[in-house]
């Protein structure tokens, strides 16, 4: 749920009439007060000052409506007030907040007392769990030390760059908080309780904190469980050689229904080269206008060969983190290797074990969504990270094992090699703005890719002068660009299923009961 300090639960607190008024509509469209009767309505005059009993006052308005009045003899108060030909219940509610009284309408009758606790429950129904999520992205230059904090001082070719985000949310936690802001400023002496399980908030406070507390948790309720739907594509383009130095950005914006008001600068140029110098730390990122992937799949295919990495989608609810990993394990072994000589018999024991490890390749991307309902912004905190098994090394550990456990070359054989996977990892950790149904694209994350093709005679390629007579070596790089295209459509609770979401629920699913 999103952070309430003491002064914003406060404001938040405040009656109905002081909250922006967009917002009042949209909570207030599906909860509307019943329609009082007619007579309730009627025009009235009056004129009171301090030395005048507000129970004469009261029953001399009644007597003027024609409504039937119940009134409580211990009202005591004084106020001074004029209303010239205004309805009735106005008149009676400005009154009353002014004396610090309640007041109900009952069938064609009106009840006025005073304003003293009473009790009332609330309906809050949330998780009952505290959840915390840590994200951590650090790069170490320092080839004697692992990324983290250094354990020694081993020389000044040290370089380390590290990016943390930590994100807390316990919803009852901070509702008890702002629950205990609103009821301490009022002059009344109440009280609250808090049941999580059940999902329940019991008050006992007079009618005026009462609605302070009601406006606030329809507020809260309506801003925390609003959910917003991330729609990706994680997109792959194998570039031309026209465009080796990336994707010009300037040209993409004007095709199709696609919209992109940015400026680019040299970056976005065509070239017949790659200096790595710029292009690699080139990362663009930038808004379009359009509700369709496919037209910017179709607006990339000019640069080179596009292909679609992943496309996850999930709902996240307002500033709560979610994760999405669609990866497969891949599994290496650490070779744990102990040799000891027990001197009091002159022998050598050796211990060989080793840990299974494992490394994800595929998507793994971390979201944390915070939606404005008022404007419709969202404010989106991005970290996607794509892994990619580029080859394998073998552990030279298991080579030194084995010959340091063999003494007798005559049975010395090749070991069976431990292979390390060589990981390619390109991740990106961003905060964007963006509106309802707006996308955000994020370029430029490149990369040189080499080959190598090689073509002989069958049976010739042992043979080093036959071998390069006969064959032929082709080498070349192949320049790569990752793109990201990112939708957040704020989801609306009543809406119906999307008609893509349908198809694919109707087509491929085999359920005989199927999803309504």
């Amino acid at each position: 749920m999103p952070k309430v300090d003491k002064a914003e639960a406060k404001e938040l607190a405040q009656p109905a009439d002081s909250v922006p008024p967009p917002l009042v509509k949209k909570i207030l469209q599906k909860k509307e007060a019943p329609a009082l009767p007619k007579i309730m309505y009627q025009p009235v005059s009056i004129s009171v000052s301090e030395s005048i009993s507000l129970k004469n006052v009261f029953m001399e308005l009644a007597r003027q409506a024609g409504v039937d009045l119940q009134l409580d003899h211990t009202i005591d108060s004084k106020i001074i007030f004029t209303a010239k030909n205004r309805p009735f219940i106005e008149v009676i509610k400005s009154m009353c907040e002014m004396a610090n009284l309640r007041y109900d309408v009952i069938d064609t009758a009106i009840r006025i007392e005073r304003d003293t606790p009473y009790s009332q429950s609330y309906n809050v129904q949330f998780l009952n769990l505290s959840r915390t999520s840590e994200n951590q992205l650090a790069v170490a230059s320092d080839v004697f030390s692992s990324v983290g904090p250094a354990k020694s001082n081993i020389g000044d070719n040290v370089s380390k760059s590290a990016l943390k985000a930590t994100a807390k949310n316990d919803f009852w936690d901070e509702l008890e908080q702002n629950l205990k802001s609103i009821v301490e400023s009022g002059t009344e002496k109440c009280s609250y309780s808090i049941h999580r399980q059940a999902g329940l908030v019991s008050l006992r406070a007079n009618r005026k904190q009462h609605q302070q507390v009601q406006t606030y948790l329809e507020r809260l309720r309506h801003v925390a469980c609003s959910q917003v739907l991330i729609e990706a594509k994680i997109i792959e383009v194998t570039l031309k050689d026209e465009y080796r130095s990336g994707i010009n950005w300037q040209t993409v914006g004007t095709k199709g229904d696609l919209n992109i008001a940015a400026r680019f600068g040299d970056m976005a140029k065509k070239s017949a080269f790659l200096d790595p110098t710029t292009s690699q730390g080139n990362m663009v990122s930038f808004g379009a206008d359009g509700s369709k992937f496919s037209a910017i799949a179709n607006a990339l295919q000019e640069f080179g060969f596009v292909r679609t990495l992943s496309s996850p989608r999930l709902t996240v609810m307002n500033n709560q983190a979610a994760i999405l990993k669609v990866a497969q394990n891949k599994v290496y072994f650490k070779l744990n290797y102990d040799k000891m000589y027990n001197s009091q018999n002159s022998r050598e024991s050796t211990t060989v074990s080793s840990d299974i490890q494992t490394v994800p390749i595929g998507l793994i991307m971390m979201v944390q969504p915070s939606i404005d309902p008022q404007t419709g912004e969202i404010i989106l905190f991005l970290r996607p990270s794509i892994s990619r098994l580029t080859q394998t090394v073998s552990d030279p550990a298991i080579d030194i094992a084995y010959y340091a456990s063999n003494t007798d070359p005559s049975k010395l054989k090749s070991p069976t090699p431990s292979l390390i996977p060589v990981v390619e990892v390109r991740e990106i950790d961003s905060v964007l703005r963006l509106n309802n149904k707006e996308m955000a694209i994020l370029g430029g994350l490149m990369e040189v890719r080499s080959s190598e093709h090689k073509q002989g005679m069958p049976g010739l390629d042992g043979v080093p002068l036959l071998r390069d007579l006969t064959g032929s070596l082709a080498e070349g790089d192949t320049i790569v660009e990752l793109v990201i295209v990112l939708k957040a459509t704020i989801m609306d609770n009543g809406a119906a299923i999307d008609g893509a979401d349908q198809r694919l629920m109707d087509e491929y699913t085999t359920d005989p009961r199927p999803l309504k």
